[in-house]
């Protein structure tokens, strides 16, 4: 295979150390090798995975990280000897006494760009909320991420979308308690399905194995094709790196009518959410 006829992209699922930064970095230098000797080009590992998701701001900022410091840039010089695999790493960002649940893209050892998550829930309101949906390159081919319960509603992709990117990258940590209704609704992964489709866009999703007490995560780390197809899937609480080779071919074509639509419905759309939200106020 000519790897310059495709762009290879993964998903890490594994379990994760919470606070644990060394061990979690360990795990995240061993597996951006193996993806390196693999020539994958973009690697994406699971939300907040160098830190962990905590039940509270406490906590987070005990974990978290200023993306300024001098600690962050010797963080991604640990990545400089990786000339041809971009990780997508998931953590805890610190800045101006706000945290943000970000995803830091690090290419030869350097951070080239952040995506802050722009949805969040109870308890995990703490988090400032991003509303910038960066683009970013690779081989020519624009990629964009999105974060977990980001993938729940149709704006984020598509924002990102719009900005032309043909892949688009989702981080998760879909910890939720044993009798959650969330559970069976990550398992039939409709809402990826639907982003992936409407949107015309790849879709690569990372996850965490967890099994505790109360709360699990079987990890649901998936890829799927614009056309909302699972090409590729882990199985349940398996450590893996899944991966796939996409013909670029297949990322030059574009299906701009599925992600454009009827202009004129656009306006009738933003009337009709302007009346449910008043509806919704009163």
């Amino acid at each position: 295979m000519d790897i310059n006829n495709y762009l290879t992209v993964a998903a890490y699922q594994g379990p994760i150390h919470e606070g644990d930064v060394k061990t979690n970095l360990n795990k995240i230098l061993e597996v951006t090798n193996m993806a390196e000797q693999r020539h994958i080009d973009l690697l994406c590992f699971p939300e907040t995975f160098l830190h962990g998701y905590f039940p509270n701001k406490e906590l987070a900022l005990q974990h978290s990280i200023d993306l300024h410091s001098v600690e962050f840039r010797k963080l991604c010089e640990q990545f400089s000897h990786f000339k041809h695999t971009t990780i997508l790493l998931g953590l805890n960002e610190y800045e101006n006494n706000k945290i943000y649940n970000s995803v830091v893209v690090i290419e030869n050892g350097e951070c080239i760009g952040v995506y802050r998550k722009a949805y969040s829930y109870v308890p995990y309101e703490y988090y400032s909320l991003g509303q910038q949906f960066p683009v970013f390159e690779k081989k020519g081919i624009k990629y964009s991420i999105i974060i977990c319960l980001d993938s729940s509603y149709r704006e984020p992709a598509h924002i990102s979308a719009l900005k032309g990117a043909r892949i688009i990258f989702c981080p998760s940590c879909n910890r939720v308690q044993k009798d959650a209704r969330m559970y069976n609704y990550v398992q039939r992964k409709s809402h990826f399905i639907s982003r992936a489709y409407d949107n015309n866009c790849w879709l690569v999703v990372s996850d965490i194995v967890w099994d505790e007490k109360d709360d699990v995560c079987p990890g649901f780390a998936c890829i799927l094709n614009s056309d909302g197809e699972v090409v590729a899937k882990a199985e349940p609480f398996q450590e893996i790196l899944i991966t796939y080779s996409i013909p670029m071919t297949n990322l030059k074509e574009r299906k701009m009518v599925r992600l454009l639509g009827n202009p004129d419905l656009f306006e009738i759309v933003k009337r009709e959410y302007e009346q449910a939200k008043k509806n919704n106020e009163t």
